[in-house]
């Protein structure tokens, strides 16, 4: 990916800064919690969880991640397209349809049944006669999502091991539960998983590598001990979940800022924003700031979040609109249009929400938050404190 200027005139005042140096630490971090002989797979569905895949999965790679996984066949490519190189792996389900969109692009395709496989080995043939297509083998050990269930599993893997036009990747589970502390069904999940590739081996089949602990699972040492690891949330500097320890050297990669466009005075009997769901008790100052739900900043923050202005909490008055909102100017905080307003993450002393603060507010996880952020929102990639990348709708 090339480098951009640090003049960043032009891009909209509302963006997400990405600090390409928090994924690599946080990578090593991840990686000094494991065996040695365990590799780690960055995970970057969804955009980089909204951060910015192609250039997320370019700094876990060179930080010591052995491979990334997305969700869909489309994320692959566009990976591809910025010179990713590395393997990619499909974690869920794709249609028949896009087998050889994925062969193709040399991707890692998951299966869990009769109809992909079938669709993979008719494709891989038709590529070329010395092509072979790395395939894994996902196994439903309780979450009920994609997944072959455990009685099944074994005809289907002695059909991947016995194609010589494909590659035995994988065999993986996905914990439903790693996230709660003591939950005994993860412990259940495993001894199922343990017993499902035991019936594998046991059909003539030499194990793949295995794999079962996602961020949750890595922190808390559970399913840790086979051959892979796949980190997502955590890969972004954010705790799965308050119940799982975080190492404190992990940081948030994201933050979003934004500038005032408008002093907005407001007196005693003022109301603010549609439907005049806030109605001032006291003469105050208003700060009208560039964001709205169109942008990922939630409706059902009204009247209830905050950000940062001067390091003080700026509190959300009445709606948020789908482009814009006022916050209140704390007492004694400095501010005058064009000045930087903290919305989301940052240092603590920005007076900023984390993002777990923002999803506490929005009855949400931080997943959602983070993937929530729009396209229209452009991405600043940082490293050293120096910009290295800009993303914008349109503009790469």
């Amino acid at each position: 990916m090339r480098d951009f200027s640090t003049d960043l005139d032009g891009f909209r005042a509302t963006r997400a800064i990405v600090d390409l140096d928090a994924i690599s630490g946080n990578v090593r971090t991840l990686r000094s919690m494991l065996p040695a002989t365990t590799k780690l797979m960055a995970v970057v569905k969804a955009d980089g969880y909204g951060h910015g895949a192609p250039w997320i999965a370019a700094a876990a790679v060179e930080a010591g991640a052995a491979s990334v996984g997305v969700a869909t066949v489309s994320e692959g490519e566009e990976l591809r397209r910025h010179g990713i190189d590395s393997p990619i792996v499909l974690l869920g389900s794709i249609d028949p349809a896009e087998a050889l969109s994925a062969c193709r692009a040399g991707l890692e395709i998951t299966v869990a049944d009769d109809l992909l496989l079938d669709a993979v080995q008719r494709v891989v043939r038709t590529i070329s006669p010395r092509t072979t297509t790395a395939v894994h083998l996902k196994i439903d050990t309780g979450l009920r999502r994609y997944g072959i269930l455990p009685a099944e599993a074994a005809s289907l893997a002695v059909r991947i091991a016995n194609d010589a036009h494909l590659r035995f990747a994988g065999v993986f589970t996905h914990l439903a539960s790693a996230d709660e502390p003591n939950e005994p069904f993860t412990i259940e999940q495993l001894r199922q998983f343990e017993s499902t590739v035991a019936s594998i081996c046991d059909a003539g089949v030499t194990c793949p590598p295995l794999h079962a602990a996602n961020s949750a699972g890595i922190l808390t040492s559970q399913g840790t001990g086979y051959d892979i690891v796949r980190s997502g949330i955590a890969l972004y500097g954010v705790a799965p979940s308050p119940g799982v320890p975080f190492p404190p050297s992990m940081q948030c990669a994201l933050r979003i800022e934004s500038r005032i466009t408008r002093i907005v005075p407001i007196q005693a009997g003022d109301s603010v924003g549609y439907n005049r769901t806030f109605r001032a008790q006291d003469s105050m100052r208003g700060a009208l700031i560039p964001i709205g739900y169109a942008d990922g900043y939630r409706r059902s923050l009204s009247g209830r979040g905050w950000v940062g202005i001067d390091g003080c909490r700026a509190r959300v008055l009445g709606r948020v609109s789908m482009d814009q909102m006022v916050v209140e100017i704390p007492t004694g905080a400095r501010a005058q249009a064009g000045d930087y307003v903290s919305i989301l993450g940052g240092e603590p002393e920005s007076g900023a929400p984390s993002v777990e603060n923002i999803a506490k507010l929005a009855a949400t996880n931080s997943y959602e938050i983070l993937v929530g952020i729009r396209r229209r929102v452009p991405r600043i990639f940082l490293r050293d404190g120096i910009v290295v990348g800009v993303r914008s709708a349109g503009r790469d």
